[in-house]
């Protein structure tokens, strides 16, 4: 069984704060992530996201979106 959340916080009109989780469970043995992304909106039809990720793979990135 598996389950999965994701929440966008607003913080201003450019700058957008999603934090997300996952867990997923199999008989007695789980494991879980949580998330947490910066996004900045650059124009109209761009953004740069700064992402970190803590779970059983721990991930520090930057994507940017045209």
């Amino acid at each position: 069984m598996g389950m999965s959340s994701e929440v966008e916080l607003p913080v201003s009109k450019q700058n957008t704060v999603i934090v997300g989780g996952n867990l997923v469970v199999n008989g007695s043995a789980g494991t879980g992530a949580a998330s947490t992304v910066l996004r900045h909106q650059l124009s109209s039809v761009s953004h740069i996201d700064f992402m970190a990720t803590a779970g059983l793979r721990s991930v520090i990135g930057m994507q940017t979106f045209r």
